[in-house]
């Protein structure tokens, strides 16, 4: 039944790119592992279960799951000292870890940067779709910033510089499992969980999958290195693998394949720069491309935050260094392209380029009138509209919608009188409104107080009122005569969207309601509600058991993609009674009330 999982050994076609691309590693089964959490949906989109396998991990599951992933390496320090591993418990197979890019390291040509504490688990081909799959929290490779800091080599758990253990906590990989499905759930790009495995060492390996792992920081490294042969080979292959999984249809060979290709690429960072501004989600964007995938997608959610409001002046703290900011992002995703299009011009020239040849490129004029029209329609969907509503608006009303998302913004970026403040991991300095609320309540407003089709106007301060985050002031809320002004505009705004989709305001509004009601839900999740709900599931974890707990983690899902018509909110019985299930679930509930403000 999971003769499948015996595919996935360590092979993978990225060796065939270069031989100086990656490092392999032997490695060993780690005992004493057991699966918290395991991907039914997905394993049975990769054709790892059945079609009709039970959403129950039996004992059979569990043992291919932990001999197929429960791995670590066997690093240089474990050479160097001889550490000795019971022969039974090695894989035949060397599995690989990628070199690519990355800030952290002062070298900032790839020479010694990678996968730091991963693996490639391999590949797998279903269906005619061909999944990569990695693991992380593997153990310690040479390629990772805290070995290049210490200049030796580290032991697998050593802590005694940044980012050198090599090793994964299990809250961070049960966070990212499920973040990472609920936003595949809602559209947005990015990398999923297969599974996650604790360990009694309480460190866990999370198993992540795409249909292309590939980042923009395994090619721009051969960009930086002047490597011609292995940068086109490596484009080559990120291509062909879009092609085989029917996502690109390109030509076969020549310059058209390339320019083409470039586009696709452009217009798909393009989207996912404006789809992460307008809701709200922190991914540390940086030029070298590391956290994502080069399909245009998320990849790594050990920074990624999603706010409730726009908290655009938050900066994660790393180290000796802060991050770029929600807004930034899209300078950041902008430069990607930018490098893009100097590494296929390197391409097909031969010549290496500065990056400044390339400050005029069509292909940023694309990107950025590509950004521009994916905000539109973010937006558009955030108040409610349909699709077929919101290429009507965008067709003909382009003006209208620039005008309302102007006006929104103005409100958006309203920040406390408080000032810059620290938290926990970084900075911020709040904003004074949760913009979502008046979204969720003004076609509510209207629907009650709508006569003969003039737009009912409500009052300054019960619109302020409505949107206002519980930690302002009153100094923060005073309605000063030009922002009342923004107000009565930011309606009236609204008001001619409404009013452009139909004749029939009324019916309009109600499915407006309807529908923002549940895209624009009070109690969503943010990154601090997230850590929290992970931290109960975790301590509660050995009494509620593995069926009941990978239960819940799924009801959790479910009640967390945002989608009219797909929504299944957790009803009111599921929370009643003493069973673990519902004692969990409820203070699931009780943490996203508590932070559904934060960052």
């Amino acid at each position: 039944m999971y003769e499948n999982f015996q595919k996935i050994n360590g092979t993978h076609p990225w060796r065939d790119v270069s031989a100086e691309g990656y490092v392999d590693y032997p490695v060993y089964h780690k005992k004493g592992g057991r699966v918290i959490y395991f991907n039914f949906p997905l394993a049975r989109e990769m054709g790892l279960i059945p079609k009709k396998h039970p959403r129950v991990l039996n004992t059979k599951l569990e043992k291919v799951i932990l001999e197929t992933f429960a791995l670590q390496i066997i690093n240089e320090h474990d050479w160097i000292n001889k550490k000795r591993f019971p022969k039974d418990h090695h894989h035949e197979n060397l599995f690989m870890a990628t070199r690519y890019l990355q800030v952290q390291h002062q070298n900032k040509r790839g020479e010694t940067s990678g996968d730091g504490r991963s693996i490639w688990n391999g590949y797998i081909v279903h269906n005619g779709r061909i999944y990569d799959i990695s693991s992380r929290g593997t153990g310690s490779t040479i390629l990772s910033p805290g070995v290049v800091e210490a200049g030796e080599h580290l032991e697998t758990g050593s802590e005694n510089y940044g980012y050198s253990s090599g090793l994964a906590d299990l809250d961070e990989m049960l966070g990212s499992a499920i973040m990472s499905e609920i936003f595949y759930r809602e559209g947005i790009p990015t990398e999923r969980c297969l599974a996650v495995i604790e360990f009694k060492d309480k460190t866990s390996v999370g198993v992540r999958t795409a249909p292309n792992l590939i980042r923009p920081a395994h090619l721009f490294r051969y960009l930086k290195l002047g490597m011609n042969e292995e940068l086109k080979n490596s484009f080559d292959y990120f291509v062909d693998r879009q092609i085989k999984n029917k996502v690109w249809d390109l030509p076969k060979s020549g310059k058209t394949r390339y320019l083409k290709a470039l586009e696709f690429i452009t217009r798909l960072y393009a989207r996912l720069a404006a789809i992460l501004e307008v809701d709200y989600i922190f991914n540390w964007f940086a030029w070298d491309g590391d956290n994502m995938l080069a399909s245009g997608a998320i990849l790594d959610y050990g920074s990624i935050r999603q706010f409730a409001a726009k908290h655009n002046k938050y900066r994660y703290e790393d180290d000796d260094r802060f991050s770029t900011t929600l807004t930034e992002q899209k300078g950041e995703a902008r430069r990607i392209i930018q490098t893009f299009v100097q590494a296929v011009d390197f391409i097909l020239t031969g010549e290496k380029k500065n990056l400044k040849n390339f400050d005029e490129d069509k292909m940023l004029e694309l990107f950025d009138q590509s950004f521009d029209e994916e905000k539109n329609k973010r937006l558009l969907w955030r108040i409610g509209f349909t699709k077929k509503q919101i290429e009507k608006l965008m067709a003909r009303h382009r003006g209208k919608v620039d005008q309302f998302r102007d006006l929104l913004n103005y409100f958006e970026q309203i920040k406390t009188a408080q000032g810059e403040t620290k938290v926990p991991d970084g900075i911020d300095h709040p904003p004074v409104f949760v913009v979502r609320r008046i979204l969720r309540e003004l076609p509510r407003f209207l629907l009650r107080n709508l006569k003969d089709k003039e737009l009912p106007l409500m009052v300054a301060t019960d619109f302020c009122d409505i949107m206002a985050a519980s930690y302002v002031t009153q100094e923060d809320l005073i309605v000063t005569e030009s922002r009342a002004q923004k107000i009565d505009e930011f309606q009236e705004a609204y008001w001619k969207l409404v009013n452009a989709v139909t004749r029939r305001p009324r019916g309009i509004l109600r499915t407006l309601a309807e529908r923002s009601g549940v895209i624009n839900y009070e109690y969503r999740r943010t990154g601090d509600g997230l850590t929290w709900i992970v931290n109960e599931a975790i301590m509660i974890r050995n009494r509620i058991g593995q069926q009941r707990l990978q239960a819940v983690i799924e009801r959790f899902i479910k009640a967390q993609v945002l989608i009219p018509g797909k929504w299944k909110p957790i009803r009111k019985a599921e929370l009643d009674g003493d069973s673990m299930k519902a004692k969990l679930l409820r203070k699931m509930q009780e943490n996203l009330q508590i932070y559904n403000e934060q960052i």
